[in-house]
């Protein structure tokens, strides 16, 4: 007696940006077919979609010292850091959102063909800074201006558990994406889809939003706070997706 063959779901995940193209593939099944019934196969790939407000914004900060002396260097750099640090909790930001991510002090070495007037030792004390409510990425940007900081990154992103819902969502749409096809090329192709022989699901993009500066920027005269755009966060997943098929 013959045995009954399972249909295989075989899923693999990685994370990758990169984009798959349309396409879609009619082609006979051998022995190894997991639907014995099926005397058909159709492949298709497909990509799904999820959007989303963000939940969480990252803003990294940091201040700065430059001469020609490494002890005082070392010692503007500190006091240029406790000024950061107090305008941030002026601006209601605990300790406990944002931490050290980066500091040193190091030597410039001018090429042969530069003048002197470049000092000779610069520091920078980075820190990276984590609110759980994006609208607070403006005090943040506001309070690293107020202390003469450099504003380096904004960035817009979401929670752990946001995150894998869109997700999720993204890859329901991408696995309907591809049924919806996979019917379509069975009516045109005389075939009745009947079950998934397999999906290959190794492709995914997440598009955060981020606003990047590398110039230190000063407070405004005229005291404005800062509004920063949120915009919405975007996961793409792309799946292939093999079907199973018989005549119709």
């Amino acid at each position: 007696m013959q045995r009954d063959r399972l249909p295989i779901l075989v899923v693999v995940a990685a994370l990758l940006a990169a984009t798959l193209a349309g396409a879609a593939l009619v082609a006979p099944t051998g022995a190894q077919d997991p639907d014995a019934n099926a005397d058909r196969t159709i492949s298709v790939d497909a990509t799904g979609d999820a959007d989303a407000a963000p939940d969480e914004a990252v803003v990294r900060v940091a201040a700065t010292a430059a001469g020609d002396d490494p002890g005082a260097v070392r010692d503007n750099l500190s006091a240029n850091a406790d000024a950061l640090r107090s305008e941030l909790a002026a601006a209601g930001v605990n300790e406990s959102n944002y931490e050290t991510e980066e500091y040193r002090i190091q030597e410039y070495r001018r090429p042969p063909e530069e003048g002197g007037e470049t000092p000779d030792y610069r520091g920078i004390h980075g820190f990276v800074v984590t609110l759980d409510d994006p609208q607070k990425a403006g005090d943040v940007v506001d309070a690293a201006a107020n202390a003469g900081a450099e504003i380096q990154v904004v960035r817009f992103t979401l929670s752990e558990e946001r995150r894998t819902e869109l997700r999720e969502r993204a890859i329901e749409n991408a696995m309907d994406d591809a049924r919806a096809q996979a019917v379509t090329i069975a009516d045109n192709g005389d075939l009745q889809v009947t079950s998934v022989a397999r999906v290959d699901a190794s492709q995914q993009q997440y598009r955060p939003v981020a606003y990047e500066s590398a110039a230190p920027r000063a407070a405004d005269a005229g005291g404005a706070d800062t509004s920063v755009e949120t915009g919405e966060v975007s996961v793409s997943y792309q799946v292939r997706v093999t079907y199973n098929a018989t005549r119709a």
